[in-house]
């Protein structure tokens, strides 16, 4: 008897080839497997028992990281005889099956065994990797999943890997990013140093560097870039989705250089650890966050760090006010020798803050020569760049997620997640653009949604250059060729151009959908939610359908009438702003418009007011906005708290970061109609009672859950969705979700995307 088996999901990159050759083998069957376009084919010849048994297995078994969706089964006839079991190369798909790639992967626990064994012919290596693990999308380009397909092509297997590539027993049989020191990636050392200057003390060092592993020499380059780091210095590091920059956080004036260089100086840096261990000597880990950290996808995640521990405490400027840390595991052989060997280190991006992620070689060396030639960069803070020589595709920055009441939520979606698609109801094949800020891209097709990585804000040249580059590098991996278009309502928003653009170059239909309702159909797409459905979507700006701009909306679904027929029925009381991108910047300038709009210009202590008022009430640069990321951002700045946003959204942090150092929080109210003037006048009092800023900010968020609970309990109904940026601030969430579950209402967040703008694009499919 010969079966044929069609295989889908995610079975390319995971090793599923070598695992169905490893069944076939012991059950005696003899035919072939191959990876054909973006699934697998089977052909298998042997008793019925076999083959029965055989497809139970694929039905309940998959390797580590992928997963199959269906399996179709037909008799043949056979189409040649096998002397065994054969892994064949791979063909064509001519039918119209989707693909799935996997995300890069973390090392796995076998390989990181074989990384520190000194016996191991792999000892050490900076590129080890099998079947389950290693970098995919980044360095994939094009279908299907085969060795000259990805950038591993550049080098030619030894006979050693070969002899395991190609061996029935051996765990690295087929896989395509196999290597050793003698065949593989080579890593390079290279100072970045003033030409006028010579680093006396690193030029020693390397004189005398001997290697005390016995391993050949194998890590001499990491081995330099420890000493740079304990030394007090900065290195660019590239790993599998681009450059990060690295440096030690126990020294103080490092940090400092790593601002200056980033242009980073009030925003947190991530950290990366060896081990859980070493985190829970910093920060308090539960079982969620654990099981976050040591995921495949190794993401960050913003952890609370633990006060009392005076012993271990990182320098005062790599955390600032945060009272988390953005912590990460190693997610490849490189951090994994480097942690080990110097304990805890930043990892922050290898760019300038708001840039692309560097990926190229010469690029971040001229970058960081240019640094350093410039004088900014001290003398005395050694800078290196470890690198090497395989080639990234597309740069993947790391993925960052927190846990709110049991729940998983992204901040970033990136390395580890991306190109992992979301299953949702819809069967049309539409591109949608998403936003500006935070951008991503969506394409969806059989009922499969792809969302880009996080693309960085469109308003950067190198930003749009990067998101063009990957909207066609998705569609060519992929093979999409959407029917319609969608974008945002936006008519300033550089990814509306370019959704228009491609909506007439190829004779598309288009539409446009409003910012917020995204928002809140994002969430109904991912939990495919069926009305009724009350939705909320606090957030910074997003331009309303009035012409004016909304951050305070909530929407009402019947679950009968059209998705995108949801009616707005609350919302702060509009005011008058300072428009432009300063005007979403300047605290001070948010509140003195605030406080005008609701007859308290006497308690305004802006020494500039009477101008502010003045051209706002001449309509000069001026905006209606019911937007409550800049209510947060007036309270932040009424509290003395932060007064310019220097990267988008830092005041409503810096208030959360205030409010969670207290207990319990001063008595605030919002309005049921969404007027502040009461909440303006309190915070006020309060001050001059000297009660303390985080009580006082604590109230104000507080306060916000209790608006979104009123209304809720208002409105009777039972389905409840909470979107936008403003829900990333855990307190606000958290009291939201845990008040309303109590009474017994069904709450939804977004949990395989962003809440805020890097989230929309899917909610603009679903309102297509």
């Amino acid at each position: 008897m010969t079966r044929k088996y069609t295989i889908k999901g995610l079975v390319q990159g995971v090793g599923y080839r070598p695992f169905v050759a490893t069944i076939a083998e012991e059950l005696n069957i003899t035919g072939w497997v191959r990876n054909t376009g973006g699934i697998v084919t089977i052909e298998a010849s042997g008793v019925d028992s076999a083959l029965d048994e055989l497809y139970k297995k694929l039905s309940t078994q998959v390797p580590t990281g992928g997963f199959v969706t269906d399996i179709l089964v037909e008799d043949c006839a056979k189409t040649q005889a096998f002397d065994g079991f054969k892994i064949l190369e791979s063909d064509e798909d001519y039918g119209k099956n989707l693909p799935l790639i996997p995300a890069d992967i973390a090392t796995c626990d076998k390989c990181h065994e074989e990384l520190f064994d000194p016996g191991n012919r792999r000892f050490g290596h900076p590129f080890i990797s099998c079947t389950t693990c290693g970098p995919r999308y980044s360095i994939i380009e094009k279908l299907p999943y085969d060795r000259e397909s990805i950038t591993m092509a550049d080098f030619d297997m030894c006979s050693s890997c070969f002899q395991e590539y190609s061996g029935k027993r051996d765990r690295r049989r087929h896989a395509q990013t196999i290597a050793c020191p003698s065949c593989g990636p080579k890593l390079e050392f290279i100072e970045i140093k003033d030409e006028k200057s010579d680093n006396v003390t690193l030029r020693g060092y390397v004189d005398n560097l001997v290697d005390k592993h016995n391993g050949g020499g194998k890590k001499r380059e990491i081995d330099m870039a420890t000493f740079i780091l304990n030394l007090g210095g900065i290195v660019a590091i590239k790993d599998i989705g681009g450059y990060h920059l690295a440096c030690n956080p126990f020294q103080k004036k490092a940090v400092e250089a790593l601002r200056i260089l980033k242009h980073r100086e009030n925003k947190a840096f991530a950290v990366m650890f060896e081990n859980v261990d070493n985190i829970r000597e910093f920060c308090i880990v539960d079982n969620f966050e654990q099981k976050l950290l040591t995921s495949p996808a190794r993401p960050i995640v913003l952890i609370r760090q633990n006060k009392n521990n005076s012993k271990n405490q990182f320098a005062d400027n790599v955390c600032l006010t945060s009272p988390y840390i953005g912590a990460m595991l190693p997610c490849n052989p490189v951090q994994m020798l480097l942690t080990a060997e110097c304990g805890p280190l930043i990892m922050t991006s290898g760019n300038a803050s708001g840039d692309v992620l560097e990926i190229n070689d010469e690029s971040m060396e001229n970058w960081l020569r240019a640094r350093v030639q410039s004088g900014e960069i001290p003398k005395d803070v050694p800078i290196a760049i470890l690198r090497h020589n395989r080639r990234i595709l597309r740069p993947l920055d790391d993925s960052v997620m927190q846990v709110v009441k049991g729940r998983t939520q992204f901040i970033r979606r990136g390395r580890g997640h991306v190109p992992t698609p979301i299953p949702v109801d819809i069967s049309s094949e539409i591109y949608a653009t998403g936003g500006d800020l935070k951008s991503t891209f969506c394409y969806v097709k059989n009922g499969l949604a792809y969302v880009s990585q996080h693309l960085g804000d469109l308003e950067s040249v190198s930003c749009q250059q990067f998101y063009k580059k990957e909207m066609e590098a998705m569609a060519k991996i992929f093979g999409f060729k959407p029917k319609a278009i969608v974008t945002d309502l936006h008519p300033g928003y550089f990814s509306r151009a370019i959704g228009e653009n491609l909506a007439k170059n190829s004779s598309l239909p288009i539409k446009h959908i409003q910012h917020h309702k995204a928002h809140v159909a994002a969430v109904l797409a991912e939990h495919n939610l069926k009305g009724p459905v009350l939705g909320f979507a606090f957030d910074g700006t997003g331009y309303g359908e009035d012409g004016t701009i909304w951050g305070s909306e909530i929407f009402l679904w019947d679950g009968k009438s059209p998705l995108a027929e949801m009616k707005r029925v609350h919302h702060l009381k509009p005011v008058k702003l300072i428009g432009g991108d300063e005007g979403a910047k300047n605290c001070d300038t948010i509140l003195t418009g605030m406080l005008h709009a609701c007859g308290l210009d006497d308690i305004d202590d802006n020494q500039n007011a009477s101008l502010i008022t003045a051209a706002i009430e001449k309509d000069i640069n001026a905006v209606t906005s019911t937007s409550m990321g800049r209510l947060f951002d007036a309270v932040s700045a009424m509290l003395d708290i932060c007064h310019y946003n220097s990267y988008e959204g830092q005041a409503p942090v810096e208030l959360e970061n205030m409010a969670v150092t207290a207990d319990d929080g001063y008595p605030l109210f919002i309005g049921e109609d969404g007027d502040t003037t009461s909440l303006f006048k309190e915070i006020k009092n309060a001050i001059s009672q000297n009660i303390s800023k985080s009580k006082i900010a604590r109230g104000f968020i507080e306060a916000a859950a209790n608006y979104v609970i009123g209304i809720a309990l208002r409105s009777n109904i039972n389905q409840v969705v909470l979107s936008g940026g403003t829900f990333l601030n855990r307190i606000l969430t958290e009291k939201v979700i845990t008040e309303l579950e109590e009474k017994h209402f069904k709450v939804y967040i977004a949990e395989q995307l962003p809440p805020g703008d890097g989230g929309i694009c899917l909610g603009q499919i679903f309102l297509m």
